[in-house]
């Protein structure tokens, strides 16, 4: 509390002798956000002019949460949005995924497709839940999120052509990307809060260019503004009226990342007062906004615990915010889960420089240490949260704020025993000809021709050759395996696992290693004559943040000039 201002601490206090006399119920007036916002009638949008946002004219804290709708079952929507709620939360911020909605070049999922992942696409039901729960929606479509999702939500059959310039004004990447937001706003436009053209009332308060494209790039050199000049134009030709921003870390990148002196936002953890300035002085007449702040943070494969941010740093960090007279949106306020081959993957270093093992897979769970747990459990955060933004909101007291929803109690799963298994070679056998191409040398997932010319995009590759061996043959992989090799000799695997930090440095199929070399010894019986040898290739996810050239990241066993016994 001793972060917050004299006039904060005074409502928290009052705050917190009120909560004596009640439960879980929330506290606040009796008129809904909506209410309050548009009674009146809407005549204008959100406008980001001097210190204060203002949306139809009445000046607004955004205090928002992102919620990712494509890591969350649909059954949990509602519940989810309640819990936001009743944090004292009016905005939800919400990525659109490419990769998801767009499979197939011209093949589009907005909740009537076929797919596992179809029933969570319908982005239209999802954003009128938004408003059913009297809140307003910060619009991110991208068509780059990054969110630590995979290949940063762009379609891995980007990749089947060459060149391909990503997140550039590259012709054909942005014809792409042009068609990919236009199918996205032509379901969502009816859905803003003001159009001039249009359906008035929606969610939607504002709309963000792209997605921390300061970062795009190596050092100072310039970035291609002319991509975000075309992607503002279309968001505009495609009736998007809201006001539009950019989002990035003003220590790092500056305005790099903006263009037309559009709402610049911020996004961070730590150095928060110091981001807080900088943006300030950057723009002095323009109310700030944090887009992300970075309330804990994602897992990679092989680290040793889970990623936290303490409560205390976190009420500090939020605390220079209130300070600030800044509005925010927790990033992630519920994280969720990365359903099938959906996590993403980084580089560690900056701008171009590396470190090793360079490329780091994030892990399935999406928890990101955020106030609301994976499975919905609510904790010290979230309360902070309902402390700091009750004494800090000017709107609080005047709005009605729903109780906490109840949430069952995690439970752990009973042990599952397996009694049954198909042998790998059986699998190989089952798959169908039309997911197998016979090639003269190896060929990345993303170049075959399968799945209607769009290549393969997630899982796993084997790349087959029948041919004698003999033990004490070189087994060789010039550059680094993209992700994870096996070796099998007749169906049998003969290269040791990767299982831990130590094995990823030392054994061979391991992406951490250039050049790697196998001696092949064992399961040879008979193999002078011939015997299969498989190379089973894992993608473990492609990289979804980094410099321009990470995006270049076909999945195969190899990067570099080939691979021979």
């Amino acid at each position: 509390v001793r972060h917050l201002s004299s006039r904060m601490e005074l409502k928290l206090f009052s705050f917190c002798l009120f909560l004596l006399s009640r439960t879980s119920t929330v506290s606040g007036g009796d008129v809904s956000l909506y209410e309050y916002f548009s009674g009146d009638g809407i005549t204008e949008g959100l406008t980001a002019v001097g210190d204060e946002f203002k949306l139809n004219g009445k000046e607004l804290k955004i205090l928002s949460g992102s919620f990712h709708y494509f890591r969350v079952h649909p059954s949990f929507w509602k519940t989810r949005l309640q819990q936001f709620k009743a944090a004292g939360l009016n905005t939800i911020s919400v990525y659109v995924p490419w990769n998801l909605h767009e499979p197939q070049r011209g093949e589009f999922d907005f909740g009537d497709g076929t797919s596992q992942f179809s029933p969570f696409l319908n982005i239209t039901m999802f954003l009128e839940m938004i408003l059913e729960e009297d809140m307003f929606a910060i619009f991110r479509p991208g068509p780059y999120i990054c969110g630590e999702w995979e290949f940063g939500g762009m379609p891995s059959w980007l990749l089947h052509e060459h060149p391909m310039f990503f997140r550039s004004s590259f012709g054909p990447y942005q014809e792409r990307a042009e068609i990919f937001l236009h199918e996205v706003i032509s379901r969502v436009r009816h859905l803003q809060f003001f159009s001039e053209s249009g359906a008035k009332g929606g969610p939607i308060i504002m709309t963000q260019i792209e997605n921390e494209f300061g970062n795009y790039g190596y050092g100072d050199h310039p970035r291609d503004k002319e991509h975000l000049k075309f992607l503002k134009s279309v968001l505009r030709q495609e009736g998007i009226e809201s006001l539009l921003f950019t989002s990035d870390t003003p220590t790092l990148t500056g305005d790099w990342g903006n263009i037309d002196y559009e709402l610049m936002t911020a996004n961070f953890k730590w150095n928060s007062e110091e981001e807080l300035q900088t943006l300030k002085e950057m723009r002095p007449n323009a109310p700030i906004l944090v887009t992300e702040f970075w309330p804990g943070w994602f897992d990679h494969w092989f680290e040793p615990s889970h990623n936290i941010l303490a409560v205390e740093d976190f009420r500090v960090i939020l605390g220079n915010i209130f300070n600030a007279n800044a509005s925010v949106n927790f990033y992630m306020f519920h994280g969720g889960t990365n359903f099938a081959f959906m996590n993403g993957a980084n580089i560690l270093g900056y701008s171009g420089a590396e470190i090793s093992p360079s490329y780091v897979p994030d892990v399935t769970s999406y928890d990101y240490d955020a106030p609301i747990t994976e499975s919905g459990q609510y904790t010290s955060k979230y309360n902070a949260t309902v402390e700091m933004i009750a004494a800090y909101d000017p709107l609080y007291d005047l709005l009605s704020h729903p109780p906490m929803p109840q949430i069952a109690p995690a439970a752990v799963y009973s042990d599952v025993v397996f009694t049954e298994f198909i042998p790998y070679w059986d699998i190989i056998e089952k798959i169908p000809d039309n997911f197998r191409e016979v090639l003269s040398k190896p060929t990345p997932m993303e170049k075959l021709e399968i799945n209607n010319g769009n290549g393969q995009s997630y899982g796993y590759i084997v790349y087959r050759k029948t041919l004698p061996l003999m033990p004490g043959m070189i087994l060789k992989i010039r550059g680094h395996p993209r992700d994870l090799v096996q070796v099998l000799v007749n169906g049998v695997e003969v290269n040791p696992p990767v299982l831990t930090l130590s094995d990823l440095k030392k054994n061979f199929g391991s992406w951490a290693i250039r050049d790697g070399e196998y001696e092949l010894l064992s399961h040879l019986e008979g193999c002078e004559a011939g015997c299969t040898l498989d190379l089973m290739v894992e993608n473990l996810g492609r990289v979804n943040f980094g410099a321009p050239h990470n995006f270049e990241q076909q999945k195969k066993r190899f990067v570099g000039r080939g691979c021979s016994p």
